[in-house]
């Protein structure tokens, strides 16, 4: 965000981009707020992140995604203990072990569970951001470019993460938006929710196998590593090409 605003490249005003910030917070503090607050679910803002320069928006937007950061806050916990899981279970079949976490195996059943938890985050997401730009007068966004569907897809996955915040230029005020983004509330928290306890379930009526010189150890860095990268390629993949459509297709734009 200390970058110049696109718009007034070449101009006497060109300077970081203040434009929807406070200035008496700045640019920098806007945008660390800006992260934090789309990083724990919290949803207050301020400055507007409509007016984020691209990147700065997408940054807010991966936040959401990953919905795990520091350890998961709220049900982002749940969120991280999935990927722990899931990288438990990767881990376990790249060195030929039997997938278990504490004395427990991990089979069919609870990674379908898994991918259950996982896989309703993009394809909820995805699918109503799609409906919603394919039919026409649905959207009611304030830009028909590549920042029309960046609203868009901020507007489903704040709904869907529990944020509240928003990319403002969006008409949002009606009977289709207030309806779809119920759904992508309520099927966002349950979903999540329910899928893990009944995975829990699954797990505590297991009987624990004393750790032996095959378990895959979860406390070393090697594995934290391995974590690390199943949260990235999961939550970030996925949507990659809808981020390759909106934020960074616009930053390109711009910077051309």
């Amino acid at each position: 965000e200390n970058q110049p605003n696109a718009s007034f490249a070449g101009l006497a005003a060109e300077g970081p981009n203040l434009e929807g910030k406070e200035v008496r917070f700045g640019a920098t503090a806007t945008a660390l707020w800006g992260s934090f607050t789309t990083q724990t679910s919290n949803g207050s803002v301020n400055g507007m992140h409509d007016s984020f320069n691209p990147l700065g928006g997408a940054a807010t937007l991966m936040d959401m995604f990953i919905n795990a950061t520091f350890g998961g806050v709220g049900v982002g916990l749940i969120n991280f203990l999935l990927f722990l899981l899931l990288a438990v279970f990767l881990g376990s079949l790249m060195v030929g072990r039997s997938p278990e976490v504490y004395g427990r195996a991990l089979e069919a059943k609870e990674i379908k569970l898994i991918c259950i938890a996982l896989l309703i985050q993009p394809l909820l997401i995805l699918g109503l951001t799609a409906t919603a730009v394919a039919i026409p007068g649905l959207a009611q966004n304030s830009n028909p470019g590549f920042h029309g569907l960046s609203q868009v897809l901020y507007e489903y996955t704040s709904a869907f993460a529990n944020n509240g915040s928003g990319f403002e230029g969006l008409g949002d005020d009606t009977p289709w938006w207030n309806i779809s983004c119920a759904l992508a509330l309520i099927l966002g928290r349950f979903i999540p929710i329910l899928a893990p306890l009944a995975l829990a379930a699954h797990l505590a009526g297991k009987r624990v196998a004393p750790t032996t010189s095959g378990s895959l150890a979860v406390e070393t860095p090697t594995f934290a590593v391995l974590t690390l990268g199943v949260i990235l390629m999961f939550a970030l993949l996925s949507f990659f090409p809808v981020l390759a459509l909106g934020p960074f297709a616009e930053f390109l734009s711009l910077a051309s």
